[in-house]
This record gives structure tokens, C-alpha cells and sequence, in this order.
């Protein structure tokens, strides 16, 4: 059963070429995106966790205009 889905799924990939890559490449750059903002969110969140009271800290950020 499943080889059957299989072959039918690789003839669509061939007959359309262009829109399975479309697909295909959106689907890869979304994965990318999400891991990508995991990865960003997992940083933020383990700033400052070897102290005792973090939830009492501040992170100073300058901003330098010239």
C-alpha cells in the first residue's frame, strides 16, 4: 500500500517539476525560519539563569548614534 503511494507521490514530484520545487523549497526555508527562532528564543531565555534572583535583573543596552 504504501509502496503504491509512493510511486504515485514520485510521478507527481516528475510531471510537476516546478511547483514541487516551489513547494518543496517553501517548505525548507519555513523549517529553517522556525528552527532559527527556537534557537533565538532558547538564547533569550537562558540569559542570566546562574544567579539567584535573575527575575531582579536588568540588561543595560547602549545605543550609539553618529
Amino acid at each position: 500500500m504504501y509502496k503504491s503511494y509512493l510511486k504515485i507521490a514520485w510521478r507527481n514530484l516528475l510531471r510537476t517539476k516546478g511547483y514541487s520545487f516551489i513547494n518543496i523549497s517553501g517548505l525548507a526555508v519555513g523549517m529553517t525560519v522556525a528552527l532559527l527562532i527556537g534557537l533565538w528564543v532558547s538564547d533569550e531565555l537562558s540569559f542570566n539563569t546562574y544567579f539567584k534572583h535573575r527575575d531582579r535583573l536588568a540588561q543595560p543596552a547602549v545605543r550609539v548614534i553618529f
